[in-house]
């Protein structure tokens, strides 16, 4: 069985389009991120993923675990998830008119080794917006569980232009790169 470490409906979705008619399934990690620390934004990355994926194999062990985690770098400061609306406004302004990079880190793992990670980053420029609309989609509540404030796939409050990478790492799962080791692994 493959297990997915995350809750994310977009993760969900990504990956029921690489395995098509694969079975898979949702268990999402209780890892806290909060409790790794590295000054290097893509060491941290690819160690959250793999705590994640850690918390939930070593429950499954005869199971594939895929875990990610995402980050929103603004000169190499990360943006995390919003903890409230002022948050999330400064967020915003600070995107709004800016370009930025998204970094998605995943591995995949059966028990306590690990048969594949990766770091994939994408770079976007997110059009500038009035405060009004950043009060807008704040309201959606769309912003706090995303890391930056933001979702791509947002598109009737975010006009983003992606300048390099893919929209499926900004999402959270780097789509091809991980079908084309899920392949490797004879998974798909």
């Amino acid at each position: 069985m493959i297990i997915l470490a995350s809750q994310s409906p977009r993760r969900k979705e990504i990956l029921a389009e690489i395995l098509q008619d694969v079975p898979f399934k949702c268990c999402p990690s209780s890892f806290d991120e909060r409790s790794i620390e590295d000054n290097n934004c893509y060491q941290l990355c690819i160690r959250e993923a793999l705590a994640k994926a850690l918390d939930i194999s070593h429950l499954n062990r005869d199971d594939y675990v895929i875990a990610s985690d995402t980050m929103v770098l603004y000169h190499n400061q990360e943006l995390g998830k919003p903890k409230d609306r002022k948050e999330a406004l400064e967020m915003l302004r600070t995107l709004s008119g800016n370009k930025h990079t998204v970094i998605t880190a995943y591995c995949i793992l059966k028990g306590n080794s690990v048969l594949k990670e990766r770091v994939v980053s994408a770079s976007l420029f997110i059009e500038k917006m009035a405060d009004l609309e950043i009060e807008e989609y704040i309201d959606t509540g769309s912003p706090f569980d995303k890391a930056g404030g933001y979702g791509i796939q947002d598109k009737d409050f975010i006009n983003a232009r992606i300048l390099s990478g893919s929209i499926y790492t900004i999402m959270g799962l780097p789509k091809d790169e991980l079908a084309t080791d899920l392949e490797e692994l004879g998974l798909i």
